[in-house]
Order: C-alpha cells, then structure tokens, then sequence
C-alpha cells in the first residue's frame, strides 16, 4: 500500500496520490512510481525540515528518527550503510528536486533483529513490541543486492520518463506538421485558382492589359512595394509622372482609407495639379490591405473629358484585388513551404544532434536521390517526394539508444536489430501524417536489398518501392564516401566498384545506372555540400549551374 502524508488541515482525497500545499504533485507522482518499483518500505521528507511527505505504507520508517534523520539530510548521493543487527539504511536524494531525500531500510540477514542493539536510533516513541512488529515486515536484501536495485529502479524510472517525453514531443511535432501540411493544401487550392505559378509581374502586366482594353486612359502604373526590393514600377501608356513624381503622388494620400479605391476629378486648377501638370484625374487602389501592403495601382486621365466614376474606379479595385490576394497566397503559400521544410529539417536536426558523425548526412542523400531522379526523368512532384523522404529516411533512429548510434567500434546481433527497428520506427511516426502518405515507402523500404536480403520486409527486385530504390543508392553513396569515427571514407572508385559489383544484387541495376550518368554532378555536389546551402531548392549556385533545377521551392 502507498500513502501519500497530507499536511493538518488539507483535507485528504480518494486518490492514491495527494500532493500537499506546499509539496509539488509531480514530485509525489514520482515518488510513487519509485516506491512502487523498488518494492522496499521508504519515505519521502523535506531535507530542511525532516518534514515526511509520502511514504510507501503507513509504518515504512520508524517515527522519531531523529539522530538517523541528521545523517540522512546532508545526503549528496545515494547511500547504503549498515546499521546494528544487520539493519540495512539507504537514502537518495530525489533527482528531478534536491530539496527532498528518499530514505528506507532493509534487513540485512534472516535472524530477528535485537531491539537492544538498534533502539539509540530512535527516540523512545516506539517500544519494543512496535519496534519487532515493524521489523518483520522489512523484507531481507543483501547489502549489494539493494544497492542494485535501488539504481536499476532509478534508472528505470528515468528510462521511462524520457521515453514519455520523447513521445510527447514526436506526438506535438506531429500534430505541428500535419497542421503545416493541411494549410498547404488549402494554399494549393487558392493557388491553382489564381494561378499561382504565373510571375506577380506577369500576372500584373496582364491586369494592365485588360485595365487598358476596358477603360480608356491616357496611362496606368502598377507600383510594388518589398521590403527587400524596394519599389518596382510597371508603367503602361502615357504618364504626366515618372517614378520619383509617382512616390510623391502616392506619399501624399500616406493616410487615406484604403477600404475604397480614390478618386479625383477636375486637376487642372488644384494644388495636385500644379504639382503634376497634365494630370486631369485619377483613380488610385491599393494592392493588398494596412495588415499586408503589396503596392498601388493608378490609372490616370480618362479621355474623352469625362471624370472617373464608381464603373472605374470599381474596375481598378477589382484589379487591385486579384493582385492583392495574388500576393498573399504567393506569400503564405512560401511561408508554409518554409515551415514544413523548416519542420523536417528540425526533426532531421534533432537525429544529427543525437550522432554528431552523421551530421548532414540525411540532406546529403536527399540531394544525391533527387539528382539521380531527376536522370530517371521523374516528375517534378515525384522528385519533391524523394527529396523530402530522403530527409526523413533515418528519422526512426530518434526512437534508437543513443549509445547504439555513436558506437565506435562493430554493432553487436542484437545492437544491429535495434538499428533494423528504425525505418519501421520512422514508417510509424510519420503515417500518422496523412499529407505525407506518398513519401512513406522511401522512409520504410530504403534499407531493402534487390535482392530480397534486406530489411524490414525483405522485398525482392521491382516490389521495392523505386523512391525506396533510389534512396538506398544514395543513403549507400554517402555512407562509403563520408569518413567515420572507426573509419575513412571510401575513395570514389572503391565506391563506385562496389557499386558494379552489386548491380542486380543489392541495388537496382537501372538505378545504378543512373548514377553512373550522374556521377559528375554527384560529386560536385558531394563535396560542395555544406550545411548552410544544404537545401538544393534554395542553391542558387547549383541551380544556375545546371545541376538542378532553378526552382525556388517545392510546389
């Protein structure tokens, strides 16, 4: 039985576990745990005051121990002493709060315990008779015995709640990415309605030409607004402003509502007129809104003499909407890129950051498989799968020992069958993804052998996956080349010997054969890796080069 010790006057509850007014209810939560593990008669007090907080039964330590009680406060460490008769005394500070001490006892030997040798241990509020009776019920360990078992049920315990925290933590990354990834999709769909792939600037001078097919100005000009770019300017007719005289027109009506599109008529004789001669009228609409100010349109000077009304001026709004929303999508649909990509790569981080010898190692291969998919003539959305699945391919080993993944020396049987456990473990993560579901068979199947010798399923020739396929080649190519603590990396034509030797046997014959066609690029690409330009989407200087695509991000 467990008992929790409730301070007087807090009212106990039901609950096996009460935490008191002042005592934090984790702590007893993990008290609890421990007692339970360890199976040994134990309290939990207060090192300041000698307070008891919780205790496993209602008699575990002796009232009134005052003298032991001393020894046990100063405790910096777990600590096991004999005592007289063979009475077995153990105390451990808390680890998770140093302001509590856990002590117990244990008997040494079978024999009864004589009162006479132990009663200077205690005060006089237990007796003989109370004394024997709590004696039996102390079970007999071996001073060694206890010692283990008292660090095997720490160690468990931590074992366990790291665990539990590993968990709570893939679970929030979890739900973080499918919640990125379920934006995307609805960006997807403002995207093709708008047609998202067309150039804001192409987009923009197709607005110009209907604004210029529909309503009869001498000029119009679509002025963008970046922070970064500063303002650009797409002009179309005949303007009485250039730019600069266009920044002063636009700085002049700095706090208008922009709700409406402005209007004004009849400029000959007004001060905005004087400023800009040849101006007559104009209609001027903001891109966007106060939140998210992407530029201004204006059209100016309607011919025929006649004034803008509500017919243009809600023309040139319309306009100044389809850029605005344009824009926008265009702007969160690359900030939820970002932020997948961003959450893969902090998942990816956090697997380098368990073994520092692999660092880079999951970017490397996903830049190596999009190359060598891209020489099989894959489709882009099929490459942006193999790339992402290649990022993710190793992320099981977060669920591996650490100790297991930067071990020096040769895996032992069952170390390696921990290591066989991660795709598996990382197929397990991340279907839980349902927007990820096309990169899942890279992350499962890219340790498989053609043939049929690999793992986890041990799938024979085309039954493997072609992304799964694709992967092993490259996972392979940058562990042979890429030194390790217990060895150099391989020269490239003892890698590339390998790989002839093991056509048809462990990788895919036609895979290797697209290697082969993209060995230069590949090792350009190797050795100009680095993990500030790791990203193949964003490496202007290899996608300039003509190794890659000149994309800017996934789509």
């Amino acid at each position: 039985m467990i008992e929790t010790i409730n301070e007087p006057g807090i009212p106990s509850t039901a609950s096996p576990i009460n935490s008191t007014a002042d005592t934090p209810c984790g702590l007893l939560n993990w008290f609890h745990e421990f007692a339970g593990l360890l199976g040994l008669p134990c309290a939990c007090f207060v090192r300041t005051t000698g307070r008891v907080v919780a205790r496993s039964s209602h008699e575990s330590v002796p009232e009134g121990s005052s003298d032991l009680r001393r020894q046990s406060l100063s405790c910096r460490s777990l600590e096991v002493s004999v005592l007289p008769g063979e009475l077995l005394h153990f105390v451990l500070p808390v680890p998770m709060d140093n302001r509590y001490v856990i002590e117990g006892f244990a008997r040494g030997g079978a024999a009864p315990i004589a009162f006479a040798l132990v009663a200077h241990l205690w005060d006089s509020r237990w007796d003989e008779t109370q004394f024997q009776s709590w004696a039996e019920t102390v079970p007999v360990c071996e001073q060694r015995i206890l010692e283990r078992l008292l660090l095997c049920s720490l160690r468990t315990l931590e074992k366990d709640h790291r665990e539990a925290e590993l968990q709570l933590e893939v679970r929030s990354l979890t739900q973080q990415m499918d919640y990125a990834q379920e934006q995307m999709n609805l960006l997807h769909v403002l995207a093709h309605n708008l047609h998202l792939s067309r150039p804001t600037e192409e987009l923009a001078s197709l607005c110009l030409g209907n604004l210029e097919s529909l309503i009869d100005c001498g000029g119009a000009v679509i002025c963008f607004e970046d922070i970064e770019k500063g303002r650009r300017f797409l002009p179309q007719g005949e303007l009485p402003f250039d730019d600069a005289g266009l920044s002063r027109l636009l700085a002049r009506f700095e706090h208008n509502d922009w709700s409406q599109p402005l209007v004004r008529n009849k400029l000959h004789h007004s001060v905005l007129g004087s400023e800009f001669p040849g101006l007559k009228n104009l209609v001027i609409a903001s891109i966007g809104d106060d939140a998210h100010r992407y530029g201004w349109i204006v059209a100016c000077n309607l011919r025929g003499g006649t004034d803008f009304e509500m017919a243009e001026a809600s023309l040139v709004g319309s306009i100044a909407t389809i850029l605005g929303t344009h824009a926008q999508n265009i702007r969160l649909f690359d900030e939820h890129d970002d932020l997948l990509l961003s959450f893969v790569r902090s998942l990816v981080s956090s697997l380098d950051a368990k073994d520092r010898h692999t660092r880079g190692h999951s970017e490397r291969v996903a830049l190596i498989a999009r190359r060598i998919g891209m020489e099989l003539h894959l489709a882009d959305s099929d490459l942006d799968d193999i790339y992402l699945s290649s990022l993710l391919h190793d992320l099981g080993k977060i669920g591996v020992d650490d100790r297991i993944l930067s071990k020096p020396g040769r895996l032992t049987i069952s170390e390696f069958a921990q290591i066989q456990q991660h795709p598996l473990i990382g197929h397990q993560i991340l279907q839980q993804l349902k927007n990820l579901k096309s990169i899942l068979p890279g992350v499962r199947n890219h340790h498989e052998a053609y043939n049929g010798s690999g793992y986890p399923d041990q799938l024979r020739g085309e039954d493997i996956p072609l992304m799964a396929r694709i992967i092993s080649v490259a996972d392979s190519y940058d562990a042979m080349v890429t030194d390790r603590p217990y060895r150099k990396g391989m020269p490239l034509e003892k890698v590339e010997e390998i790989f002839h030797r093991g056509a048809g046997e462990q990788w895919d014959p036609r895979v290797i054969e697209a290697y082969f066609a993209a060995r230069d690029d590949i090792r350009v690409l190797f050795e100009s890796y680095s993990s500030t330009i790791g990203n193949l989407l964003d490496n202007q200087s290899l996608s300039q080069s003509g190794i890659f695509s000149s994309r800017t991000g996934l789509r």
